[in-house]
């Protein structure tokens, strides 16, 4: 690697000016700053971080450490939200995987404090509890998708019970009144927050709930977490008063709805209503019909917590921020069938 001292010797100056280029200090003439920086250029030369940082220069590196997300197409967009914000303010964006490692997780915490990060944003692949060993007073942490028990760092949510409502009162809209809901994991915090927002939207419709309309879609097969759909969609569609839509926990069990369903002889939605939560566009955009669903508003929330890292004033106050995500309206929910 090239050295100051080569630079300095390139453009024929002492190692004191090209120091004072670096530095942005006045004083040095345009001639004599254009030299310096042809010779930086054809040298390849690029200043120390960690000497500027000394220096007192502001680095502008923003930190962010992923569980899963970089092998995860659907929650990708928290990333993407982040990178977009940091392009748009000038600053460097570092990713590191910890793969749910508490090892790894450690090594990238102080990899990035070495590297004097203005921020640290901690993002998981879906809405789960977390514990944060380490202590974070110098260097800020902003926790997305993710939350601890106590409310120690700045926190930003999915509102997955305003998603859930919203969607249950518009199939309500459309006059609906028997709608199933297939949930996903019952250990998983989204879950309940999705069913007391489908509950509400009953409520203030004053609909009354059948219970045995809330079902959980998936299981814990390794190989296929859909593997006992075939048997609770069977069970709902062949009561007397069968639903006439159909809530589904995720995008990807929309699309296993969708087969299944027509495999019992059903139409969709001139039979049976389906939609979904993620608005997962692969899936949500190829479907026939086109699947009616709630965005998870990921790029909104990494775009939010890097503005949040960037202006660090606004990290020091611990705060839960719930980002809304959008109803999607497209064509697999309609009027029940007379």
């Amino acid at each position: 690697m090239s050295s100051i001292k080569d630079v300095a010797a390139k453009a024929n100056v002492s190692v004191k000016t090209v120091s004072r280029v670096l530095g942005g200090f006045e004083g040095v003439s345009t001639k004599t700053k254009e030299k310096v920086e042809a010779a930086m250029q054809e040298l390849e030369f690029y200043p120390s971080a960690a000497a500027q940082a000394l220096r007192g220069r502001d680095k502008g590196i923003v930190c962010l450490i992923t569980e899963k997300l970089t092998t995860t197409p659907d929650s990708f967009d928290i990333i993407a939200g982040i990178q977009s914000e940091c392009e748009k303010q000038g600053k460097l964006l570092m990713i590191g995987e910890s793969g749910g490692s508490e090892k790894n997780f450690s090594r990238l915490v102080d990899d990035f404090r070495r590297q004097r990060a203005e921020a640290i944003i901690f993002a998981t692949v879906y809405r789960r509890q977390v514990e944060i060993k380490h202590s974070f007073k110098k260097c800020p942490l902003i926790l997305v998708n993710c939350f601890e028990r106590s409310l120690n760092y700045l926190t930003i949510l999915p509102n997955d019970y305003l998603g859930a409502y919203q969607i249950t009162a518009q199939l309500i809209a459309q006059k609906h009144t028997k709608i199933a809901y297939l949930t996903l994991f019952e250990d998983m915090p989204a879950t309940q927050l999705r069913i007391d927002g489908y509950r509400k939207a009953h409520k203030d419709a004053n609909l009354t709930i059948d219970k045995d309309l809330i079902r959980v879609g998936v299981c814990k097969d390794i190989d296929d977490e859909f593997l006992d759909l075939p048997e609770v969609l069977s069970n709902l569609l062949s009561r007397q008063d069968r639903p006439t839509a159909i809530c589904c926990g995720n995008d990807k069990m929309a699309m296993r709805v969708y087969m299944l369903i027509r495999k019992l002889g059903f139409h969709i939605p001139e039979d049976i209503s389906v939609v979904g939560y993620d608005n997962y566009k692969l899936i949500a955009e190829n479907l026939l019909p086109k699947l009616t669903t709630v965005s998870l508003p990921y790029f909104s929330m990494g775009q939010k917590a890097a503005q949040l890292a960037i202006n660090k004033q606004q990290v020091s106050t611990p705060e839960k921020i719930e980002v809304s995500g959008e109803l999607v309206l497209r064509d697999s929910h309609g009027y029940p069938n007379s």
